[in-house]
């Protein structure tokens, strides 16, 4: 009998008196008599039957009911007979410790629960009560609903996960959120797309850096809020940022769950932090193409290669490492899913640490360039107009309010996260002490009225949305120049079919073979003055309206490089030739014969209509030297040299 459970160790006296009561939380028992001699205290069936009622209450943590029915019932309606009680086997007592924990953390364990009694739960016993069958169906109370998947439970609630929409914000707040969200995100999508299309409209000769890194910087942003918006689509947030069962999606991603969350993540985060890529870029080529003015300047597109392998792979390695590391967290109130929503460690190393990373490098960039341009305006009074000076101010303007907001923008980013990691842990405490006031366990059960202690500022979450969409803003904010208008109103008179304005129709790039005649029909010019002006019109603007130098193919301007080179180009059709004295015209024919001379000045300006847009070159002070060596001619009528060059120029925006 013992290998069957029924000893005596697992039997033990007893009064024994009828049942009043024929089930048990529901279920029918099969005997009759049973005693109160196993519940300390307890005097009375009646008795027994409101303390059964009490724990009732734990039909809403779903597992914990499951296992703890028959237990109460062979402590409270035991069967009885022979003048003995069966008394609970220790692994009925024990099979409750792990699902209803909850209990034992936050309420004093009864006595009568300690299953280290084996005089008390005798192991190895077979109990009638627990071959019954109860119902084991829990329902889990708000802001808890019932999941299967372990991994989900709330602490402590196992059977019951995290309802998806947040409890620590009311409906009202939620719908203040998403509708602040609706707007932010379509208005920064709309101003992004209007940097896009103002770029396409003329991408053959917009389509130059520094420029087009404001293209990119739109591009990332333009994605980024169209992974916001996908919320709104037709149950797109629930499809999103909630699971099956209806809990909260975390450490995605996750199996048996569709892509949707991921493919939000991808399109918010790894566009974001392309964008913050860019916009370190943006920085450091303006720093070199103002630290390149006076002088000939590197051609920046032998960068692009590295400008795109930087921005693109970086976010993707980011991208990858917190997908591989299951970091990927819904939030029903944004209506996305974004790393480290539940998990600030990971959300300080993957998004605020890339972001002051580049706040810090982004600001050296600009501040040297700020520098760069308040000096050139400061010492080149003299020497230049008061177009390029009204130009270099305008710039400075600019670049300095933009600085200022991408600073503030920031920093208004780190406060909202210092803010929700600060109190990070007062909010979980807070909607512990509610979860547990609702399942009615200790201190926080006998309360009364549940309600959330701490909740998260509204304002603070609004102002963090606000500032990631400000951010998308402020990008687009650099094709805002009378050149853009321009642009759209040809565009759309040429869609209507109108006459477009002359003044806005665009001319052809200017022809170097042109330039190079109309110096050469100036050569006169140069023989009796010591100088040159070549001027040209074009209409072809850089639309973010900052290029200092004629360097860029979107100006529709020629290059730097080649004004420099302009001596050279003249001097081979015998253009300018330069005074040379007698010992140089003594030593033409000797072996290390030498020639030097100097075009003091050769100006290239470049005219256009707008007076936003104009730009003004001026290559200063051309010297050229040419070395020419003559070996011993073989014949009388051949000779071999070899010329030697150097060209150095200064050039400033006039």
């Amino acid at each position: 009998s013992l290998s069957e459970g029924k000893g005596s160790y697992c039997k033990r006296p007893a009064k024994c008196e009828p049942l009043n009561y024929t089930t048990c939380l529901g279920v029918k028992l099969p005997y009759t008599w049973t005693s109160l001699d196993l519940v300390d205290g307890l005097v009375s069936q009646e008795q027994g039957q409101e303390q059964l009622k009490e724990w009732r209450r734990l039909v809403h943590i779903p597992k914990c009911w499951a296992v703890i029915q028959p237990f109460l019932c062979a402590l409270y309606m035991p069967k009885c007979d022979d003048h003995g009680v069966y008394l609970p086997s220790q692994e009925m007592c024990k099979i409750i410790m792990g699902p209803c924990r909850i209990l034992v953390s936050y309420e004093p364990w009864p006595a009568v629960f300690r299953c280290d009694n084996q005089t008390r739960y005798p192991p190895m016993c077979k109990n009638d009560v627990r071959e019954l069958k109860f119902n084991t169906t829990g329902r889990c109370l708000e802001p808890l609903v019932q999941t299967d998947l372990s991994a989900w439970y709330y602490d402590g609630v196992d059977g019951c996960g995290v309802q998806c929409h947040d409890p620590m914000f009311t409906d009202h707040q939620r719908q203040q959120i998403h509708k602040l969200v609706a707007w932010g995100a379509s208005i920064c999508a709309l101003f992004n797309l209007f940097t896009i299309v103002t770029f396409m409209i003329d991408w053959k000769f917009s389509s130059k850096y520094p420029a087009l890194v404001i293209f990119y910087i739109n591009f990332c942003f333009f994605i980024v809020c169209v992974g916001w918006l996908a919320q709104f689509l037709p149950g797109g947030r629930e499809d999103i940022v909630c699971r099956k069962d209806g809990t909260l999606r975390t450490a995605e991603p996750s199996a048996g769950e569709n892509l949707s969350c991921v493919v939000v993540y991808v399109m918010v985060y790894y566009f974001l932090m392309a964008g913050i890529a860019w916009f370190v870029i943006l920085t450091y080529a303006w720093h070199i193409s103002l630290q390149a003015l006076g002088k000939i300047q590197e051609c920046m597109e032998k960068k692009g290669a590295y400008f795109h392998l930087v921005a693109w792979s970086l976010p993707l390695v980011l991208t990858i490492t917190t997908m591989a590391l299951g970091e990927i967290d819904g939030d029903a109130v944004t209506g996305i899913c974004f790393v480290g929503s539940a998990n600030k460690e990971y959300r300080a190393g993957f998004l605020l640490l890339p972001v002051a990373a580049a706040l810090t490098v982004g600001t050296y960039f600009l501040s040297k360039g700020l520098v760069t341009l308040i000096r050139l305006q400061v010492d080149s009074k003299e020497i230049i107009s008061e177009r390029a000076s009204n130009k270099i101010k305008e710039t400075i303007l600019r670049m300095g309010i933009f600085s200022v907001l991408i600073l503030v923008l920031g920093a208004t980013t780190f406060i909202c996260h210092i803010y929700q990691f600060k109190n990070a842990d007062l909010w979980t405490k807070s909607f512990k002490i509610y979860v547990l006031c609702k399942l009615g366990i200790g201190e926080a059960g006998s309360s009364g009225e549940c309600k959330m202690g701490s909740r998260p500022s509204v304002a603070m979450l609004q102002l963090h949305v606000l500032s990631l969409f400000s951010v998308g803003v402020l990008m687009s904010s650099w094709v805002w120049t009378h050149t853009t208008f321009n642009t759209w109103t040809t565009l759309i008179a040429r869609l209507l079919k109108k006459e477009v304005n002359p003044g806005n129709e665009k001319q052809t790039k200017p022809k170097k073979h042109k330039l190079i005649a109309q110096a050469y029909s100036k050569r006169k010019k140069f023989n009796s003055d010591g100088h040159i002006s070549i001027s040209f019109h074009s209409s072809h603007k850089d639309p973010v309206g900052l290029n200092i130098e004629l360097n860029s193919g979107a100006t529709g301007s020629v290059r730097s490089s080649w004004a420099a080179a302009l001596p050279k180009l003249l001097t081979r059709r015998g253009a300018l030739v330069a005074a040379t004295n007698s010992n140089s015209s003594l030593r033409r024919n000797s072996v290390d014969s030498q020639i030097s001379y100097s075009v003091r000045r050769v100006s290239v300006e470049s005219r256009r209509h707008s007076v936003d847009s104009a730009v003004s070159v001026k290559v200063s002070e051309v010297t050229q030297t040419l070395v020419k060596k003559v070996s011993k001619p073989r014949h009388k009528s051949h000779r071999s040299s070899r010329v030697r060059r150097h060209c150095r120029s200064k050039s400033s925006k006039r």
